[in-house]
């Protein structure tokens, strides 16, 4: 099916009988269902991303808002996330970005080379991984975390379990994909992000999500933005 299809087909479903969350929802299923077109065609200065736009921009004005010295990325891939946080820092003109992925270069591609960018290779749970990463965030004053590596729930709490404790206040935790197992999106993954999250909220009263970095109604991270409370 062609892409003037789809989206037609898409359109004569709402049919005026759906509510403002409906159409969203519906949106959001169309938009995540053509990877290839939308999401994993996504770039930024060549390099591939493959992150919703609208949560891009919620990020850049989370750094500009809270100026972190250090963010933590779990989950590399292309390094187009890692390139992208490190060209709003430029602009900010502070900061830097530590990125964690097993594969040192995925399809032997080449990961973008950036001043603030600093790539490890191994698990993001792995001792040696956190303990790097750990000595990276005691040198800074403000530190950001962002997952977005295996999306399955026991790696996601294990990741919140490890990272969110770097998290300083005023700044951000936000866990990528909570939108899978049927939130609206892949309702067939099982637990994983979203569940991961409830669990982690009822054990860490200091952590709240933030509904206001939802202000675009499209986001892949639904209940993701978590905020640590308390004054920076």
């Amino acid at each position: 099916m062609d892409e003037r299809s789809l989206f037609a087909r898409f359109f004569r479903r709402l049919g005026g009988r759906l509510s403002p969350v409906d159409v969203v929802q519906r949106f959001h299923q169309l938009y995540y269902g053509t990877p290839e077109q939308t999401w994993k065609n996504t770039t930024w200065l060549g390099i591939p991303a493959a992150k919703c736009p609208l949560d891009l921009w919620v990020y850049q004005e989370i750094l500009w808002e809270t100026r972190p010295g250090l963010v933590v990325e779990t989950g590399t891939a292309w390094g187009g996330s890692a390139l992208f946080l490190a060209s709003v820092l430029d602009c900010i003109g502070e900061g830097e970005v530590v990125t964690v992925d097993t594969k040192p270069d995925p399809a032997g591609t080449c990961r973008p080379v950036h001043p603030r960018v600093t790539y490890l290779t191994g698990s993001s749970t792995s001792a040696g991984v956190v303990e790097a990463v750990r000595q990276r965030a005691a040198a800074v004053e403000r530190v950001m975390v962002i997952l977005d590596s295996d999306h399955r729930y026991a790696h996601v709490v294990a990741e919140l379990d490890l990272y969110a404790p770097l998290v300083t206040p005023g700044c951000y935790l936000i866990v990528e994909d909570t939108n899978v197992n049927g939130r609206p999106v892949a309702p067939n993954f099982g637990p994983g992000p979203a569940e991961a999250v409830a669990d982690f909220l009822a054990r860490n009263p200091g952590f709240a999500v933030d509904p206001s970095r939802e202000k675009f109604m499209l986001t892949f991270n639904p209940g993701g933005y978590l905020r640590r409370m308390g004054r920076r």
